[in-house]
């Protein structure tokens, strides 16, 4: 029996790479976009650079963001297009 190489399209319902995205469900997708979002962290801090996101939890509205580097986490303000250092998490 042949197999489908690893790279081609599988006919399994189970294999989530199979479904278009609009299709699948939160944690499919995001188990999707989990590598992705790995390999580009790790390229934004092999440039010694940084990753930012909003977090619901650490930010106490939309002007604030995370900024992550490789050995910390700073809550950042955002205002004029700048970010202003307001705490090292």
């Amino acid at each position: 029996m042949k197999t489908l190489h690893p790279t081609m399209r599988s006919t399994s319902t189970k294999d989530s790479r199979s479904i278009p995205a609009i299709d699948l469900t939160t944690e499919q997708l995001r188990e999707r976009l989990r590598l992705i979002a790995e390999k580009a962290k790790g390229n934004s801090w092999a440039k010694d650079s940084y990753s930012t996101y909003y977090d619901k939890v650490l930010c106490p509205d939309p002007t604030y963001a995370i900024h992550e580097y490789r050995d910390r986490k700073e809550l950042v303000k955002l205002e004029n297009g700048k970010a202003h250092l307001i705490k090292i998490l």
